[in-house]
């Protein structure tokens, strides 16, 4: 096989995105309103509150992982949710692909989406609110931003799984998952505010380790980073498994036909 061959496979789902994405108006909406809307409610919230820069810096940081997580993870679920939506989830498994060319071919255009939002909400934070997110150099925030970008596509892993096991109930996933993100792995405040049994599981979550690593850089603290990495390395593979065996199971079971018209 082809490298030519085996680079299409990965960029027929970056390109199925894109042109359902440019098509769609309201995907604006995800890359510039609500991104800025929400950075500026914690800016300003943080002006009103008058904390100090290390704390403005604490929720800043926090506020655009989130943003760039949201962003990632749903045009990797996009993959399948397109699909289910328009009822032809059949035809993506008729092709010569495999999971990891649907999901990695589909994280590209996450990634590149997901920068772009960076991007600007890195600048808004600059001029509104003079946070310099190039403060420790480029290489911090590539790595943090490989973070981010890793634990999007295990979400959307999550949720490509739950529509070929629950249909078309699991769209809801795309949207939740995100959600229990927020609430545990320290998005708005550290970890060790929740309760034991939290923070264990917020010390399962790679983007816990990514933001304390980039915050360290900020606010001077402990950080273990290459944890955070293998953790993220390891739910991939897993999710990637997970995600064949759905795919067998939907099969057996004939959702994909359910799913279809």
């Amino acid at each position: 096989m082809s490298w030519q061959g085996e680079a299409n496979k990965y960029l027929a789902s970056t390109y199925k995105n894109w042109v359902i994405s440019k098509r769609n108006a309201f995907t604006l909406f995800e890359l510039f309103f609500w991104p800025i809307v929400g950075l500026l409610s914690i800016g300003l919230l943080t002006r009103f509150l008058q904390v100090g820069t290390d704390y403005i810096s604490f929720l800043l940081i926090g506020s655009i992982a989130l943003t760039v997580l949201q962003v990632s993870q749903i045009d990797v679920a996009y993959v399948l949710l397109f699909d289910m939506w328009s009822k032809s989830i059949k035809n993506t498994f008729v092709a010569p692909v495999k999971s990891y060319h649907l999901i990695f071919g589909s994280l590209i255009f996450g990634v590149l989406r997901g920068t772009v939002v960076f991007a600007i909400l890195a600048l808004v934070s600059y001029y509104l609110f003079g946070f310099n997110f190039l403060q420790g150099g480029l290489i911090p925030v590539v790595v943090f931003l490989a973070g981010v970008f890793a634990v999007a596509a295990v979400i959307g892993i999550a949720v490509c799984i739950s529509i070929l096991t629950f249909g078309q109930k699991a769209d809801v996933a795309a949207w939740s998952l995100s959600g229990v993100i927020l609430l545990v792995s320290g998005i708005y405040y550290p970890v060790n505010v929740l309760p034991p049994s939290f923070q264990l599981l917020a010390r399962a979550i790679p983007l816990t380790y990514f933001l304390e690593y980039y915050r360290s850089i900020y606010i001077p603290g402990q950080h273990n980073i290459l944890l955070g990495a293998a953790l993220a390395i390891l739910y991939l593979m897993v999710g990637i498994l997970a995600f064949d065996m759905a795919i067998e199971r939907a099969r057996r079971t004939g959702i994909l036909l359910r799913l279809s018209e």
